[in-house]
């Protein structure tokens, strides 16, 4: 903050970004590695140098100096590479390089104090560009040999949806029945009759087999989770399509649900992929966003039981192949921005033509994609207020070259009070942009060790969630993979780098044959730590056709029980009626759906009805649920970051629109206390850095939480990284 040039990187920050070197070697081989890593720290060095020129009261010195530093940045990011470099940027942009730095030495020597003004919208967008032509070119050139591959037909083909080859398969592991028993078990509550279609019985275009969201949210304020189903269409075997509509269910408690789909004017028949929900407009009613193949939809809850549709009016449509969303606080400004991860860019034709001419496994003929189809770009709408936004993806950061996008989950990963995301991309590094807090973000995942897994795979992300698993006070990240690759947990190092703990935490052999979408952290058996749940199912209609490959269509759901010392056991045997159900699984909905202090699950299934598990408790232990309301234009508190602290042990939840797989679970926070039955102390810290705190607070009740001026402990501002 006093001005002064930063130093570059010593042998220790570069020993660090080597060490996460492994991100960008893919299956290019270790060669490019180093050129690829030096390039990204002179594009960040310089990019904070031309910020730091750029600050308003900077002295003419200042910036003087932290301009001169910036220009030998891009000097060296212009200068032609040696001709045994691995990489090389392109020769086009360097030229553009080149002449932005003559610009800006013409600015620093020519221009007296007085009119000294460095103008920093145009080089931060060229750098950008750097940026996204590093990593762009891993995310895109890496040369995958997974399930889409057109490898010969003798060949097994290993790894996931277009991912890197998997590593060779484990020896069978996971649950067994008469294990264990689990202290908490699952139940089917009660169903409901809608069916969430998506295409056709063959899947023989990629659109049909990414399956449908959830969304679990009090929309009538009455105190109980409804449930609002997305539905794609249906397609019959000669390719005729047949629409299908969205439901919402209202619930009336005691496990029963009141279709009100028509009366509440969300009973739209679209291609519909997810949803998530926020208040978009500052009225202090939840709306609801709904992503399609197609133009998307935002209903704006009306307050009387009613919606209105106006995705257009409000400028976020958003058309194309969307998939998960998110509302959250990017610049902590008080009103809701919205993210919206996308996929491939196709047509009707294509849909309707394509045929099943690759091979997976020397199987069944599959699909093609997503590896060989134009990806679609994911959109960041700022929120101007008055419920409208405008797309402001480059201009904050937010650039993706075309990754196929499935989850985003918004969290604070860093702990610096700003809300960061974190995409799961399908066949490409996943993305992590860390938000620098003044709105802007910057692209960390492959140097942080969150784009691709230790093996440096660029894996087949489906389903993601955040939760600190460990108890370290850090959160960490869980991904979910295609059949033969195993899902990976990312543990939080330091606050700022993540390692590949899949082995370490024991998921990793039993989630390598599955195929993993919908995944959430939650305290299954109110314990005080975080169990995983894991939603499953195959994309390929006929492998069952071949047993040799131990292989199915349709796939039991996990459950793995948190056993301290950051270990998982897979209890998934033992966990009730509701886990050894075999279906086509996608979206995931976590929620307390009747009251009682634990959390109930909704899973969508392909082309059948979703699945609803009650969750039964045997342990009688304590717990403590908290729904935080603030002031509009966020009266859902959503960002916010809550505490408990129950006899010195502290846990970390997060209020969350979006996440798990294509879906939207309870706003509510949750947490297990085990045996302690004592008072517990609450604390919630919001976007920008305001807290908020509550002494003795019985368990055993769900506790509202209204962020007045009167609780407010701490309202200075995090101030914005640089």
């Amino acid at each position: 903050m006093d001005g002064t040039v930063r130093p570059r990187p010593g042998p220790a920050m570069l020993a660090v970004i080597v060490g996460s070197a492994v991100a960008l070697i893919g299956a290019q081989g270790a060669g490019q590695a180093p050129e690829r890593v030096r390039l990204l720290s002179l594009q960040r060095e310089a990019a904070s140098l031309i910020e730091r020129a750029a600050r308003p009261g900077n002295t003419a010195a200042e910036t003087r100096a932290a301009g001169r530093e910036a220009l030998a940045r891009l000097r060296e990011l212009a200068a032609d590479p040696p001709s045994d470099a691995g990489f090389r940027l392109s020769p086009d942009l360097r030229t553009e390089i080149r002449q932005a730095a003559r610009r800006l030495e013409q600015t620093l020597t020519s221009a007296a104090d007085a009119d000294l003004r460095i103008e920093p919208a145009p080089l931060l967008a060229l750098l950008e560009r750097v940026r996204v032509q590093v990593e762009g070119e891993v995310a895109l050139g890496l040369t995958f040999q997974g399930s889409y591959s057109r490898t010969p037909p003798k060949e097994p083909v290993y790894g996931g949806h277009a991912s890197a080859m998997g590593p060779a398969a484990p020896e069978p592991g996971g649950a067994e029945e008469g294990g264990e028993a689990s202290p908490a078990t699952f139940e089917v509550a009660t169903r409901l009759p809608t069916t969430t279609w998506c295409g056709g019985p063959t899947k023989d275009h990629i659109l049909e087999s990414v399956g449908n969201g959830v969304a679990l949210f009090d929309y009538d304020g009455d105190g109980l989770l409804d449930i609002y189903l997305v539905t794609a269409a249906q397609l019959t075997p000669s390719r005729q399509r047949i629409p299908h509509r969205n439901a919402l269910y209202r619930n009336r408690g005691g496990w029963t649900f009141e279709d009100v789909s028509r009366a509440a004017g969300v009973d739209v028949a679209a291609w519909g992929n997810g949803a998530c929900v926020g208040d978009a407009d500052g009225d202090g009613l939840l709306d609801l966003y709904v992503t399609n193949w197609g133009p998307d939809f935002l209903f704006r809850n009306r307050g009387d039981g009613t919606f209105e549709e106006i995705a257009r009016r409000a400028g976020i449509e958003a058309d194309g192949w969307s998939t998960g969303c998110a509302f959250f606080d990017a610049d902590a400004d008080g009103d809701l921005d919205l993210y919206v991860a996308r996929y491939v860019r196709t047509t009707w034709d294509e849909v309707v033509s394509a045929k099943r001419t690759l091979v997976w496994r020397n199987g069944p003929r599959i699909m093609v994609g997503p590896a060989g189809l134009p990806g679609e770009r994911d959109l960041f709408f700022e929120n101007l207020g008055g419920g409208r936004f405008v797309e402001a993806a480059a201009a904050r950061g937010l650039v993706d070259a075309g990754s196929y996008g499935f989850a985003v989950v918004t969290t604070d990963y860093d702990a610096d009070g700003y809300i960061d995301l974190f995409v799961a991309n399908d066949s490409n590094p996943n993305f992590l942009y860390r938000n620098l807090g003044d709105g802007r973000f910057e692209s960390v995942g492959l140097l942080a060790g969150v784009g691709v897994n230790a093996e440096a795979r660029a894996q087949a992300g489906m389903g993601a969630d955040a939760g600190d698993y460990d108890g370290d006070g850090r959160l960490d990240f869980v991904l979910t993979a295609f059949a033969h690759d195993r899902n990976t947990i990312y543990r939080n190092v330091d606050g700022r780098h993540f390692e590949d703990a899949a082995e370490a935490s024991g998921i990793a052999a039993p989630t390598f044959t599955p195929m993993g979408w919908g995944v959430a952290f939650f305290d299954a058996d109110l314990d005080t730590r975080l169990d995983l749940v894991i939603v499953n199912g195959h994309i390929f209609a006929d492998i069952d056709d071949y047993p040799e490959l131990r292989e199915t269509f349709r796939q039991r759901n996990q459950l793995f029980l948190n056993v301290g010392g950051g270990r998982f056991r897979d209890v998934s045997a033992q966990a009730g009626g509701g886990f050894r159900l075999a279906r086509v699984g996608r979206g995931l909905a976590l929620g307390d759906l009747d009251n009682d202090g634990d959390l109930d699950l909704i899973i969508t299934n392909m082309d059948e009805e979703p699945t609803i598990l009650e969750n039964r408790q045997r342990t009688g232990r304590h717990w403590i649920g908290v729904q935080v309301m603030g002031p509009p234009p966020n009266r859902f508190a959503i960002g916010a970051v809550v505490t408990v602290d129950a006899g010195g042990r502290r846990q970390i939840r997060e209020v969350r629109s979006g996440g798990t797989y294509l879906s939207q679970s309870d706003l509510r926070a949750y947490f297990g206390l085990g045996d302690r039955a004592a008072p517990v102390d609450v604390e919630v810290r919001m976007p920008g850095g305001a807290r908020w705190r509550w002494t003795g607070l019985p368990p055993d009740r769900l506790h509202v939480l209204e962020l007045s001026p009167s609780t407010q402990v701490g309202s200075r501002r995090v101030p914005a990284a640089r």
